[in-house]
């Protein structure tokens, strides 16, 4: 009776180890789909309201230049998130640079976010590890004074 027993708790064991070893948890862990073409908008937009402390800096990916943005210039960060719309949020455009003129680094307390600059009509916004597709802005429709180029140039110069 103790070798039935013996030889039936090492077969469970070892079938365990085969299931276990071919069972895909990344399916069950990341949805592969996006859950809205603004996810990564909100979380920044999120971050920024509920943070009070966090580091922000401007690249020139151009020059490797880079500029610490403090003050009055974090608060055009939240007035243009605050100024967008659904029509602003697109697929990744066809006309959309190859290379950012400009980045921008968020550090917060958890999380580190980039908003890529491509020109004046273009932005996306993602975190540094993110498992989805950047967000794609279509600055149409923002004030100038909330445009992200026109702060770059204006950090820059």
């Amino acid at each position: 009776m103790k070798k039935i027993w013996l030889y039936l708790s090492m077969s469970f064991i070892i079938a365990i180890l085969f299931v276990g070893c071919n069972y895909n948890l990344s399916n069950i862990m990341y949805n592969k789909n996006k859950p809205n073409n603004f996810y990564y908008t909100n979380l920044l937009a999120k971050d920024l309201t509920l943070e009070t402390s966090y580091k922000c800096i401007a690249v020139d990916t151009n020059l490797s230049k880079e500029k610490e943005i403090d003050g009055e210039n974090k608060l055009i960060f939240k007035n243009m998130l605050k100024s967008l719309n659904k029509n602003n949020f697109i697929a990744k455009p066809k006309e959309l640079p190859d290379k950012p003129a400009y980045k921008i680094f968020f550090t917060f307390n958890k999380e580190k976010m980039v908003i890529s600059v491509y020109n004046e009509k273009f932005i996306s916004i993602y975190p540094w590890d993110g498992n989805y597709d950047m967000d794609y802005i279509d600055m149409n429709g923002v004030p100038v004074s909330l445009n992200l180029y026109s702060l770059c140039k204006f950090i820059f110069n």
